[in-house]
């Protein structure tokens, strides 16, 4: 039988209370703040390149709080004691992304930050369906307890492993269906993402919201979600979301639909995440300076051949 700290974790947190949970989360925070280590310096090198500014200690410690709390709220999502969460969510845009969905798929690009899981809660539970793809993680049964979690709120969950692309997958599932399509996708893990402007450097981020949408021939908004109100025994849930996206004016000569079409929701995600950068919970490498060049050539070249 396959064990992991977190199999662990999901098996025990959601049985204590909330507050509990998350004073928790907010007291191993501090330590893990304190101690640093080779991700907090990627989240420090990280949020620096997207605003353009060296964040200080006090910015740095409440960006490892708000990645911890995350999944904090991950595990207690769900369960009995996690009922508070989907309440203390405002969700500016909303309105316009429900009507979009009214008629077919509506796809919508997020990053990695805030609580991403509670606003997908928040949107089930006001009426709008949900459809989007999750990376495995091992061992299988922690991933199937996470996909249960989720599907349990009202979710739709594709699962994906790292340089494995489920795009047809997805454009079956969700065509003609008033769904929203919410991806992940701040960063490429398929082999096959785009290279943008992403704050004052360049990154690679996934193909997937535009590839989708254009796909599709279906809207694309972009979200930018982040704490409010935070406290050592938790935090409110703020999403701003904006769309239909357009990339008439970025489009030229050498640069596709999709690729311009990308470059716009980036740029209006890095344009409300910089306003908060210690909620975007990017401890990964992204930036192109930061990358292995024949590391990503063999993951393209993997990709490639897996999808001929």
């Amino acid at each position: 039988m396959s064990f992991s700290p977190l199999s662990l974790a999901f098996a025990v947190v959601p049985r204590l209370p909330l507050r509990v949970v998350m004073r928790m989360a907010d007291t191993g925070a501090s330590i893990a703040a304190r101690c640093g280590g080779t991700m907090i310096d990627r989240q420090r090198v990280n949020m620096a390149r997207l605003t353009g500014t060296e964040p200080s200690s006090d910015e740095l410690r409440a960006a490892v709080r708000s990645h911890i709390r995350n999944y904090a709220e991950q595990l207690m999502l769900g369960s009995r004691g996690g009922t508070p969460l989907l309440e203390g969510v405002s969700f500016e845009g909303f309105e316009a992304l429900a009507a979009a969905s009214a008629d077919g798929p509506v796809v919508l690009a997020l990053g990695h930050s805030g609580s991403w899981d509670r606003a997908g809660a928040w949107v089930c539970a006001h009426g709008r369906g949900i459809v989007t793809v999750a990376e495995k993680v091992e061992p299988p049964s922690l991933f199937e307890r996470f996909v249960a979690l989720r599907e349990g709120l009202g979710m739709e969950i594709i699962g994906v492993a790292k340089g494995e692309s489920v795009f047809s997958t997805l454009v079956e599932r969700v065509r003609d269906r008033s769904v929203i399509v919410p991806l992940l996708a701040d960063r490429d893990i398929s082999g096959s993402g785009i290279e943008v402007d992403l704050g004052t450097r360049r990154a690679l981020v996934a193909a997937g919201p535009a590839a989708l949408a254009t796909k599709l021939e279906r809207p694309l908004f972009v979200a930018c979600i982040t704490y409010e109100n935070e406290t050592s025994t938790g935090a409110d849930v703020r999403v701003r979301c904006v769309g239909p996206i357009s990339a008439a004016d970025r489009e030229r000569p050498g640069l596709n639909r999709v690729e311009a079409l990308t470059q716009a929701w980036v740029d209006e995600f890095a344009a409300m995440m910089a306003l908060k950068a210690q909620d975007w919970h990017m401890m990964q490498r992204v930036y192109v300076e930061d990358l292995d060049p024949e590391r990503l050539a063999r993951a393209r070249a993997e990709h490639e051949r897996k999808n001929r």
